[in-house]
């Protein structure tokens, strides 16, 4: 499958857009970790959660929106799925 330069902007679009509105809004979670802490440094911690947060967020943010624009190059038709629904939430 090769892209054309459409779609290499597109999603060079969309990860830019998406790790730019991670930076400016992430919030470090304030987790109790002691040993981790003592182990590591607050540093390595503080990294270590930011990395963690935007695989969690890649999920979603990332990888989906991607997968809809590949998708569009063998399919006329694209949705994204709506958990809520699937879920019975």
């Amino acid at each position: 499958m090769s892209l054309n330069q459409t779609q290499k902007d597109k999603i060079e679009e969309i990860l830019k857009e998406r790790l730019r509105a991670k930076f400016k809004n992430y919030k470090p979670e304030t987790s109790s970790m002691p040993f981790h802490t003592r182990l590591l440094g607050k540093d390595r911690m503080a990294l270590f959660s930011f990395i963690h947060s935007l695989d969690t967020n890649f999920g979603t943010a990332v990888f989906e929106p991607v997968a809809l624009e590949l998708a569009k190059i063998n399919f006329n038709i694209t949705t994204k799925t709506d958990r809520r629904r699937n879920t019975g939430k």
